[in-house]
Protein backbone atom coordinates (compact mmCIF):
# COMPACT_ATOMS: atom_id res chain seq x y z
CA UNK A 1 0.00 0.00 0.00
CA UNK A 2 1.44 3.41 -0.93
CA UNK A 3 2.48 5.64 1.95
CA UNK A 4 1.30 9.23 1.76
CA UNK A 5 3.29 12.27 2.78
CA UNK A 6 0.76 12.79 5.56
CA UNK A 7 1.54 9.32 6.99
CA UNK A 8 5.25 10.10 6.94
CA UNK A 9 4.69 13.44 8.70
CA UNK A 10 2.58 11.81 11.41
CA UNK A 11 5.11 9.02 11.88
CA UNK A 12 7.96 11.50 12.31
CA UNK A 13 5.93 13.50 14.81
CA UNK A 14 5.19 10.40 16.86
CA UNK A 15 8.86 9.36 16.85
CA UNK A 16 9.94 12.84 17.94
CA UNK A 17 7.59 12.81 20.93
CA UNK A 18 9.61 11.93 24.05
CA UNK A 19 8.58 8.82 25.97
CA UNK A 20 7.84 9.71 29.59
CA UNK A 21 10.06 6.85 30.80
CA UNK A 22 13.07 8.23 28.93
CA UNK A 23 12.29 11.86 29.69
CA UNK A 24 12.04 11.10 33.41
CA UNK A 25 15.37 9.31 33.69
CA UNK A 26 17.39 10.19 36.78
CA UNK A 27 19.23 13.51 36.71
CA UNK A 28 21.73 15.03 39.11
CA UNK A 29 19.98 16.41 42.16
CA UNK A 30 20.13 20.16 42.71
CA UNK A 31 21.31 21.13 46.16
CA UNK A 32 17.82 21.61 47.59
CA UNK A 33 16.79 18.09 46.56
CA UNK A 34 19.90 16.43 47.93
CA UNK A 35 19.47 18.26 51.24
CA UNK A 36 15.82 17.28 51.47
CA UNK A 37 16.60 13.61 50.84
CA UNK A 38 19.34 13.70 53.45
CA UNK A 39 16.93 15.08 56.03
CA UNK A 40 14.42 12.37 55.14
CA UNK A 41 16.91 9.48 55.27
CA UNK A 42 16.20 8.51 58.93
CA UNK A 43 12.45 8.32 58.21
CA UNK A 44 13.05 6.29 55.05
CA UNK A 45 15.36 3.85 56.82
CA UNK A 46 12.89 3.48 59.70
CA UNK A 47 10.40 1.95 57.25
CA UNK A 48 12.84 -0.43 55.58
CA UNK A 49 14.29 -1.49 58.95
CA UNK A 50 10.92 -2.48 60.43
CA UNK A 51 11.22 -5.72 62.40
CA UNK A 52 8.71 -7.54 60.22
CA UNK A 53 11.20 -7.23 57.35
CA UNK A 54 14.44 -7.78 59.21
CA UNK A 55 13.00 -10.92 60.87
CA UNK A 56 11.96 -12.40 57.52
CA UNK A 57 14.77 -14.53 56.11
CA UNK A 58 14.90 -17.81 54.16
CA UNK A 59 13.64 -20.50 56.49
CA UNK A 60 12.16 -17.96 58.91
CA UNK A 61 8.93 -16.24 57.86
CA UNK A 62 6.82 -15.01 60.80
CA UNK A 63 3.58 -16.43 59.43
CA UNK A 64 1.00 -14.71 61.62
CA UNK A 65 2.73 -11.32 61.42
CA UNK A 66 2.66 -11.47 57.63
CA UNK A 67 -0.92 -12.69 57.61
CA UNK A 68 -1.80 -9.51 59.48
CA UNK A 69 0.30 -7.36 57.12
CA UNK A 70 -1.37 -8.83 54.04
CA UNK A 71 -4.86 -8.33 55.43
CA UNK A 72 -4.23 -4.83 56.73
CA UNK A 73 -2.54 -3.31 53.69
CA UNK A 74 -4.97 -4.53 51.03
CA UNK A 75 -6.94 -1.31 51.43
CA UNK A 76 -3.87 0.71 50.36
CA UNK A 77 -3.04 -1.58 47.42
CA UNK A 78 -6.64 -1.52 46.19
CA UNK A 79 -6.83 2.26 46.50
CA UNK A 80 -3.45 3.05 44.97
CA UNK A 81 -4.68 3.72 41.41
CA UNK A 82 -7.45 5.85 42.92
CA UNK A 83 -4.96 8.06 44.77
CA UNK A 84 -3.15 8.49 41.45
CA UNK A 85 -6.38 9.21 39.61
CA UNK A 86 -7.05 12.13 41.92
CA UNK A 87 -3.49 13.35 41.42
CA UNK A 88 -3.96 13.10 37.65
CA UNK A 89 -6.75 15.67 37.88
CA UNK A 90 -4.16 18.22 39.02
CA UNK A 91 -2.24 18.03 35.73
CA UNK A 92 -2.91 20.01 32.56
CA UNK A 93 -1.73 19.38 29.02
CA UNK A 94 1.36 21.44 28.45
CA UNK A 95 0.37 24.59 30.32
CA UNK A 96 3.40 24.28 32.56
CA UNK A 97 6.94 22.99 31.85
CA UNK A 98 6.93 19.17 31.50
CA UNK A 99 3.36 18.97 32.79
CA UNK A 100 2.45 16.64 29.93
CA UNK A 101 5.13 14.21 31.11
CA UNK A 102 3.57 14.01 34.58
CA UNK A 103 0.14 13.48 33.03
CA UNK A 104 1.29 10.68 30.74
CA UNK A 105 3.33 9.06 33.51
CA UNK A 106 0.35 8.94 35.85
CA UNK A 107 -1.93 7.52 33.15
CA UNK A 108 0.59 4.78 32.36
CA UNK A 109 1.11 3.92 36.02
CA UNK A 110 -2.61 3.77 36.74
CA UNK A 111 -2.85 1.07 34.06
CA UNK A 112 -0.07 -0.85 35.79
CA UNK A 113 -1.57 -0.41 39.26
CA UNK A 114 -4.88 -1.79 38.00
CA UNK A 115 -3.29 -5.27 37.91
CA UNK A 116 -1.79 -5.09 41.38
CA UNK A 117 -4.94 -5.83 43.38
CA UNK A 118 -5.27 -9.22 41.66
CA UNK A 119 -1.58 -9.98 42.19
CA UNK A 120 -2.06 -9.08 45.85
CA UNK A 121 -5.07 -11.41 46.10
CA UNK A 122 -2.87 -14.16 44.65
CA UNK A 123 -0.22 -13.40 47.29
CA UNK A 124 -2.88 -13.63 50.00
CA UNK A 125 -4.05 -16.98 48.62
CA UNK A 126 -0.49 -18.33 48.71
CA UNK A 127 -0.41 -17.33 52.38
CA UNK A 128 -3.69 -19.09 53.14
CA UNK A 129 -5.97 -16.04 53.05
CA UNK A 130 -9.13 -16.42 50.96
CA UNK A 131 -10.43 -13.73 48.63
CA UNK A 132 -13.59 -13.09 50.66
CA UNK A 133 -11.68 -12.75 53.93
CA UNK A 134 -9.34 -10.25 52.31
CA UNK A 135 -12.14 -8.21 50.75
CA UNK A 136 -14.18 -8.12 53.96
CA UNK A 137 -11.27 -7.10 56.17
CA UNK A 138 -11.35 -3.61 57.65
CA UNK A 139 -7.97 -2.24 58.74
CA UNK A 140 -7.12 -1.21 62.27
CA UNK A 141 -6.34 2.40 63.14
CA UNK A 142 -2.68 2.47 62.10
CA UNK A 143 -3.16 1.34 58.49
CA UNK A 144 -6.53 3.10 58.23
CA UNK A 145 -4.66 6.29 59.15
CA UNK A 146 -2.20 5.76 56.31
CA UNK A 147 -5.02 5.18 53.85
CA UNK A 148 -6.84 8.32 55.03
CA UNK A 149 -3.66 10.38 54.73
CA UNK A 150 -2.96 9.20 51.17
CA UNK A 151 -6.52 10.08 50.13
CA UNK A 152 -6.12 13.48 51.78
CA UNK A 153 -2.78 14.42 50.24
CA UNK A 154 -3.94 13.25 46.81
CA UNK A 155 -7.01 15.49 47.10
CA UNK A 156 -5.65 18.54 48.91
CA UNK A 157 -1.94 18.61 48.24
CA UNK A 158 -0.16 20.11 45.27
CA UNK A 159 0.95 17.88 42.39
CA UNK A 160 4.42 17.72 43.96
CA UNK A 161 3.10 16.85 47.42
CA UNK A 162 0.80 14.12 46.10
CA UNK A 163 3.37 12.40 43.88
CA UNK A 164 6.05 12.73 46.55
CA UNK A 165 3.84 11.32 49.31
CA UNK A 166 2.25 8.50 47.30
CA UNK A 167 4.62 7.46 44.53
CA UNK A 168 8.00 8.45 45.88
CA UNK A 169 7.58 7.58 49.56
CA UNK A 170 5.33 4.52 49.43
CA UNK A 171 6.56 2.93 46.20
CA UNK A 172 10.16 3.76 46.96
CA UNK A 173 10.29 2.08 50.35
CA UNK A 174 8.13 -0.79 49.06
CA UNK A 175 10.71 -1.48 46.38
CA UNK A 176 13.37 -1.79 49.09
CA UNK A 177 11.48 -3.96 51.57
CA UNK A 178 10.16 -6.31 48.88
CA UNK A 179 13.72 -6.93 47.72
CA UNK A 180 14.64 -7.78 51.32
CA UNK A 181 11.88 -10.33 51.90
CA UNK A 182 11.46 -11.81 48.40
CA UNK A 183 14.06 -14.61 48.87
CA UNK A 184 12.30 -15.79 52.04
CA UNK A 185 8.88 -15.84 50.38
CA UNK A 186 10.25 -17.51 47.24
CA UNK A 187 11.43 -20.37 49.46
CA UNK A 188 8.25 -20.34 51.55
CA UNK A 189 5.99 -20.60 48.47
CA UNK A 190 8.28 -23.01 46.63
CA UNK A 191 8.96 -20.38 43.91
CA UNK A 192 5.28 -20.21 42.91
CA UNK A 193 5.24 -17.41 40.33
CA UNK A 194 1.57 -16.61 40.81
CA UNK A 195 1.87 -16.25 44.57
CA UNK A 196 5.06 -14.20 44.25
CA UNK A 197 3.95 -11.88 41.44
CA UNK A 198 3.11 -8.87 43.64
CA UNK A 199 6.35 -9.07 45.61
CA UNK A 200 8.51 -9.82 42.57
CA UNK A 201 7.09 -7.03 40.43
CA UNK A 202 7.47 -4.45 43.17
CA UNK A 203 11.01 -5.57 43.88
CA UNK A 204 11.82 -5.16 40.18
CA UNK A 205 10.05 -2.01 38.98
CA UNK A 206 9.81 0.03 42.14
CA UNK A 207 13.46 0.96 41.86
CA UNK A 208 12.46 2.88 38.71
CA UNK A 209 9.09 4.42 39.61
CA UNK A 210 10.31 6.39 42.65
CA UNK A 211 13.16 7.83 40.56
CA UNK A 212 10.65 8.98 37.96
CA UNK A 213 8.32 10.32 40.66
CA UNK A 214 11.16 12.33 42.17
CA UNK A 215 12.01 13.76 38.75
CA UNK A 216 8.42 15.00 38.44
CA UNK A 217 8.66 16.57 41.89
CA UNK A 218 11.95 18.25 40.94
CA UNK A 219 10.48 19.55 37.68
CA UNK A 220 7.40 20.91 39.45
CA UNK A 221 9.17 22.58 42.35
CA UNK A 222 12.18 23.77 40.37
CA UNK A 223 10.38 25.05 37.29
CA UNK A 224 11.41 28.63 38.09
CA UNK A 225 14.75 27.81 39.70
CA UNK A 226 15.11 27.13 43.40
CA UNK A 227 11.66 26.41 44.89
CA UNK A 228 9.96 28.65 47.39
CA UNK A 229 10.79 27.50 50.89
CA UNK A 230 7.11 27.03 51.77
CA UNK A 231 6.55 24.68 48.82
CA UNK A 232 9.69 22.72 49.62
CA UNK A 233 8.71 22.39 53.28
CA UNK A 234 5.21 21.20 52.39
CA UNK A 235 6.54 18.56 50.02
CA UNK A 236 9.17 17.34 52.49
CA UNK A 237 6.56 17.16 55.24
CA UNK A 238 4.22 15.19 52.97
CA UNK A 239 6.93 12.60 52.30
CA UNK A 240 7.81 12.38 55.99
CA UNK A 241 4.18 11.91 56.99
CA UNK A 242 3.76 9.04 54.52
CA UNK A 243 6.91 7.37 55.81
CA UNK A 244 5.87 7.77 59.45
CA UNK A 245 2.41 6.31 58.85
CA UNK A 246 3.77 3.50 56.68
CA UNK A 247 6.20 2.54 59.45
CA UNK A 248 3.45 2.78 62.07
CA UNK A 249 1.31 0.38 60.06
CA UNK A 250 4.00 -2.27 59.85
CA UNK A 251 4.96 -1.87 63.49
CA UNK A 252 1.34 -2.26 64.53
CA UNK A 253 1.04 -5.47 62.50
CA UNK A 254 4.18 -6.86 64.12
CA UNK A 255 3.45 -5.95 67.73
CA UNK A 256 -0.33 -6.34 67.97
CA UNK A 257 -1.31 -9.60 69.63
Amino acid sequence: MPVSSTDITIDKAVRRRPHSRDALAATAHPGWTAQMLERLRPDWDAVVDCEVFTSTTPGSVPEEKWRRVILEFFCVVESFPKYMGITLAKTTFGRYPKDELARNWLIGNIRIEARHAQWYIDWAAAHGIGREELLRHRPHAAVAGLDAWLWSVAQRGSLAEAIAAVNYAIEGTTGEWTRLVLPAFAERYDHDKKGLAWLANHAEYDDEHPIQALEIVKDYLGAAGAPAQAELDQTENAIRRSLELFRNGFEDCFTRG
